[in-house]
């Protein structure tokens, strides 16, 4: 990593990344994605893994993943140099084998873990908790009433 990359900051609650030149929001898979990236900042990521990672036990193709690493790279860029920060990259495409994150990510590291081979992100969403709730809810009530 270069010492001159600039220090970024996640906040997986508000989906956002913010450095020097501002803050940008991210989409939820892209966010996924950055959240696996900077848990092994300056490692290789497999695509493989990154897919494993963010998309668990859903089928979704390479491009869908190519898509998230392109916006990823559009908003890094944002809130590292601003929208006409030049060459600017933080994330190096290593051609068969993978990613890697170039720049330091300042993020809270109860949020990510890894299990054997597998990575799991572990983001803090309270809408899917109470949508979660809410659901279970209504299922008892249901079952209730048919029960009744």
């Amino acid at each position: 990593m270069s010492a001159a990359a600039p220090q970024l900051v996640l906040d997986y609650r508000e989906g956002t990344v913010t450095g020097p030149a501002g803050t940008v929001r991210l989409e939820p898979k892209v966010m996924d994605v950055l959240a696996v990236l900077s848990r092994y900042s300056g490692h290789v990521v497999s695509r493989s893994d990154l897919l494993d990672a963010v998309w668990k036990d859903v089928v979704v193709t390479e491009a869908t993943l190519s898509r998230c690493i392109y916006q990823l790279r559009e908003g890094l860029r944002e809130a590292a140099v601003g929208r006409r920060g030049g060459d600017f990259d933080a994330i190096e495409t290593l051609p068969r084998r993978g990613y890697r994150l170039l720049v330091d990510v300042e993020s809270s590291p109860d949020e990510i873990r890894v299990s054997g081979d597998k990575l799991f992100i572990e983001l803090r969403r309270p809408h899917v908790l109470v949508g979660g709730l809410v659901l279970f809810v209504v299922v008892v009530a249901v079952v209730l009433a048919i029960l009744d």
